[in-house]
């Protein structure tokens, strides 16, 4: 062979080798330092209130765990997405990732009623999905999908204790957004919780998170005579709800009382004096002193000009649980190494809770709860 020849064939081989890498990184293979993960919320739409605070703290943790370092020099590169609050725009994303995006990792969406919706078609393309709900339904859909929050009883059953031990609950009403089936699974945990403890449940009332006007229930539920209202919805719809009940004239002395949703800059912003007192459970403490929350909030507050509440924390833990599950998984996982790593971790350092994370063999995680009042127009922890 002639060294022309050679010389021809070698540099047509180069050339389809440099088709070939561009035609696959037109088609979102990743490259060999590459690690993709998805990440998606509520942007905008209803559920806007947690959906941006949590994809920040999301991003914050993993540009971190880019700076820290990560097995044989790998950076993780972060593909966004807006769910828009729909279940549909949660179907295209999911297989947007999947398929053109070639992600070794979805992290969201925003609450248990768009990760019902994506959280099946990510174990159907087999690509490991962490949602932030906490309806035990998203782990029903297979073995590929995992989430964040502790299991609904769990969390009501805290709450629960706290309102009639310290609060001294003895009558309660109920009010939840029915096209939910995060915040369905909550109010009936906590109606589940009450009853057994001996409180008379006044009534339970069904809301949808697109209503407003609510002059006709809060006059009714104002005439109940009870001790406390629950509510278990979006936060601004949550405020609005409570503004309505003292306006149509219910007892001061009647408490509100809430989930995790309510620990939001949203709620308090949106509610101002109306909201003054109300409990709620948290999977977030902003007051915990450990060195780990400290160097979060100071961090965010840097990045985003405003303090991170509930939901900036739980985004930024699952930032953490992604970044550690890909660290474990060494150099160059794959989807399947990545989500037997998310099945094993165990007493990760995150900000929520008490401090720790952690999943069983059933994919059920815990970490604990705090509890939280609103106290002139912003949070603090109840002892």
């Amino acid at each position: 062979m002639t060294t022309h020849r050679r010389t021809a064939i070698a540099a047509t081989t180069a050339t389809l080798f440099l088709l070939a890498s561009g035609m696959a990184a037109a088609q979102g293979t990743p490259g060999a330092n590459e690690i993709r993960v998805g990440v998606f919320n509520s942007l905008t739409g209803v559920y806007a209130f947690g959906g941006v605070p949590i994809q920040n703290a999301m991003k914050m943790a993993l540009e971190e765990a880019n700076q820290k370092g990560l097995p044989g020099g790998a950076k993780i590169r972060v593909i966004e997405g807006d769910t828009g609050s729909e279940k549909a725009q949660v179907i295209n994303l999911v297989n947007q990732f999947a398929k053109r995006d070639q992600v070794a990792l979805i992290i969201g969406p925003t609450t248990s009623l768009e990760a019902l919706a994506g959280a099946p078609v990510a174990n159907d393309l087999q690509v490991p999905i962490i949602a932030i709900g906490s309806s035990n339904d998203i782990l029903a859909t297979g073995p590929w999908a995992f989430k964040v929050q502790a299991f609904a009883p769990d969390i009501m059953g805290f709450l629960g204790k706290q309102a009639v031990e310290k609060v001294g609950v003895k009558r309660l009403t109920v009010v939840y957004d029915q096209g939910s089936e995060g915040y369905i699974s909550q109010a009936a945990a906590l109606r589940d919780y009450m009853k057994n403890a001996g409180v008379k449940i006044v009534s339970e009332e069904k809301i949808l998170a697109s209503d407003s006007n609510f002059l006709a229930l809060a006059t009714k539920i104002s005439d109940q005579g009870t001790d406390a209202v629950f509510i278990a919805a979006p936060a601004e719809l949550s405020a609005n709800f409570f503004i309505q009940l003292r306006q149509a004239g219910l007892d001061p002395k009647v408490k509100f009382i809430g989930p995790s949703t309510l620990a939001s800059q949203g709620f308090v912003k949106t509610g101002g004096k109306a909201v003054e007192g109300t409990l709620m459970v948290s999977d977030y403490s902003p007051m915990a002193a450990s060195p780990m929350n400290q160097a979060f909030i100071e961090g965010y507050k840097a990045r985003y000009k405003v303090a991170p509440d509930n939901w900036a924390a739980m985004g930024y833990t699952i930032g953490q649980l992604a970044a550690q599950a890909i660290q474990n998984a060494g150099p160059n996982p794959d989807r399947k190494r990545i989500r037997d790593e998310i099945g094993k971790l165990n007493k990760v350092p995150v900000v929520i809770g008490s401090g720790t994370w952690s999943v069983n063999s059933a994919r059920q995680p815990s970490y604990g709860g705090v509890l939280l009042t609103v106290k002139d127009g912003g949070f603090v922890a109840v002892q």
